[in-house]
């Protein structure tokens, strides 16, 4: 080793040991700090008291020092100068500590975290206040280095830091194996903590437990009802926000939702859909309808809780039905939840809208060899109708049929193109043929359904609702995007709503509306709810004159604010803004209003 070498052993060696107790340091004051994510948790039982804890404890020590150690020890190897490293750490601290603390003040009054979108809707004050917290941060967090970079000439007397690291580190650990164990069994006393930390994504590891045998989600279901029946009122939703005050007609007469998963609205035509253009004649058909998201699971949430999708965790976490269903279930309804695909994928219907139907049909097996989606939706279909055939008929129904083929552009491989293509015609022109095709074949099934009920006598009582959870797209504008979940663009998010209603003419509606109008829609003109809507959903009731001039849409990771004539999509990265055509608008001005106002509406119902 060179006298060079030797030389700059020393300081590094104390530089690394100063950057180790600064962190250190650092976590104890975020702990601190971050005392107002606790400030409206309420845990329940000893599991839910360990947990949050734990988590707290855990999560808000690696946010605190894995970002001062990346950056501060590469910078100590590198330039082992205190002048160089402490201020940087300095800098680096207070600017995390001062976020930290903003956005513990935000979640406390507003119940979300910080991000891009939501710094920019920040006003000068609040900008004002950063300001000073960093300043304030800059001397405290000064004072505190030239304090440990003493004491960092010498090294510990004992081991009591390794220690409180190892605890921290093991309360992280172990929050993440206790959420990966409860939000398999639906254990909602350690789910429902999880949107109260910033940047916090605990492990999911219910497929690597149904691999290996450890769980069994028919038990794990079942269950999650008894300890749902027996629990008290949510710790983090306040799910409505005033008690229901109803009245149900009498008699109720039956509900039956019918979502064909990726059906546009442009499909509903008398060639491909010859079955629903009959029904339409004695429907009232909405025009402009929306769906609340260009995926299924954010979608089918709208669809069922009239609530932007953004707020799925929560429920899900929780295992919260929408007020709709236990509407249905309390009024002694015959549940028959109907799903071609599983419901336990990523649509959850089983820890959100159907989490307290008891023995749940959780998936569709077909007995037809190679028929896939199409024999699926065949069987599907078979098994309700032999449910209908043997429920009590002294009671009302509430059924749901959830077809996949569409969407996954699926007809069985007999069926003729139901739309003509030409030889050589392009790759998107063949698969809209096919998914046409798909659309007829499912038509046909629902046409099945529709005699069904005719026969039974049970047409001219039931309420039919014919939706679909989101759009589909064949690079219809030209810019790229197909499928769906891919843009929230018109024919991603425009969806076809039919709805048959007993007693009620028939008709077309060319205002706005989406499926956040379809719970308040059952719930004051079926259930005579005399709340008003905004009591449990964000939507108006499909018979009123209402019309939305800005909608939240959602997809798994994203979300945008839907105006007619712009929509804001806001990305984990930032945002951006297109026009009615969803071209990308340059040099955009953000619609601070629109934000606003959606920002609200995903938080009015958090505790």
């Amino acid at each position: 080793m060179t006298a060079e070498t030797t030389a700059a052993a020393g300081p590094r060696r104390r530089l690394l040991r100063w950057a180790h107790r600064f962190a250190a340091v650092n976590v104890g004051l975020a702990l601190l700090v971050g005392v107002g994510y606790l400030w409206h948790y309420r845990p329940v039982g000893v599991v839910g008291w360990a947990y949050s804890a734990a988590a707290y404890l855990g999560h808000l020590a690696v946010l605190a020092y894995l970002p001062l150690i990346a950056v501060l020890i590469p910078i100590a190897l590198l330039i082992p100068r205190p002048r160089v490293v402490l201020p940087v750490g300095v800098a680096l601290a207070s600017a995390g500590v001062s976020l930290l603390l903003i956005d513990s003040l935000l979640f406390v009054q507003n119940r979300y975290h910080l991000s891009i979108v939501t710094f920019t809707l920040l006003d000068p004050q609040t900008f004002a206040f950063l300001g000073l917290y960093f300043a304030v941060g800059l001397a405290i967090e000064g004072m505190l280095a030239a304090r440990i970079w003493e004491r960092a000439a010498f090294a510990a007397k004992n081991r009591a830091g390794w220690y409180a690291a190892l605890g921290l580190a093991g309360c992280f650990a172990a929050s993440h194996l206790v959420f990966a164990w409860a939000e398999a069994r639906y254990y909602v006393p350690v789910t429902a903590f999880t949107r109260y930390l910033p940047l916090y994504y605990p492990l999911n590891a219910r497929q690597i437990q149904l691999k290996y045998g450890l769980l069994d989600r028919s038990v794990a279901h079942e269950a999650s009802i008894v300890r749902a029946t027996g629990r008290g009122p949510d710790a983090v939703l306040n799910y409505p926000l005033a008690p229901l005050r109803c009245a149900p007609r009498t008699p109720l007469p039956n509900v039956l939702y019918v979502i064909i998963d990726g059906l546009r609205d442009d499909a509903l035509t008398p060639q491909v859909t010859p079955r629903l253009s009959e029904l339409e004649r004695s429907s009232i058909r909405f025009e402009r309808h929306y769906s609340g998201g260009n995926a299924s699971r954010p979608g089918v949430f709208s669809l069922f809780y009239g609530l932007p999708a953004p707020y799925w965790d929560a429920f899900a976490d929780a295992v919260r039905p929408p007020v709709v269903m236990e509407m249905f279930r309390e009024n002694g309804y015959q549940l028959g939840a109907f799903a071609s695909a599983a419901v336990y994928t990523a649509v959850g219907l089983d820890r959100t809208a159907l989490a307290r139907v008891p023995n749940l049909r959780l998936r569709t097996y077909s007995p037809y060899p190679g028929a896939g989606h199409s024999g699926k939706d065949r069987q599907m279909t078979e098994e309700w109708q032999e449910w209908l055939a043997r429920r009590d008929p002294a009671r009302p129904f509430w059924g749901m049929l959830y077809y996949n083929a569409v969407v996954a552009i699926d007809p069985p491989g007999d069926a003729p193109l139901v739309v003509p293509v030409a030889p050589g015609a392009p790759e998107q022109e063949r698969e809209r043929a096919r998914y046409l095709t798909a659309a007829h074949y499912v038509d046909s099934l629902l046409g099945g359904v529709l005699d069904d009920l005719e026969r039974r006598s049970l047409l001219d009582r039931t309420v039919i609702i014919v939706t679909s959870d989101h759009g589909f797209e064949f690079d219809d504008n030209g810019l790229g995007f197909t499928g769906h979940s891919t843009a929230y663009s018109e024919y991603q998010l425009h969806t076809p709503l039919l709805v048959h209603w007993p007693g009620r003419p028939p008709g077309r509606v060319t205002r706005r509306t989406s499926h956040n109008d379809i719970a308040p829609t059952l719930m004051t003109e079926l259930f005579g709810c005399a709340n008003p809507p905004s009591d449990y959903s964000s939507g108006q009731s499909l018979f009123s004159n209402a019309e939305w001039s800005w909608l939240v849409a959602a997809s798994y990771s994203d979300f945008a604010v839907v105006e007619p004539d712009r929509v804001t999509v806001i990305l984990p990265s930032g945002y951006e803004i297109r026009d009615g055509k969803y071209r990308l608008v340059p040099n955009p001005t953000v619609p601070r209003d629109a934000l606003r106002a959606a920002m609200r509406e995903m938080s009015r119902f958090y505790r």
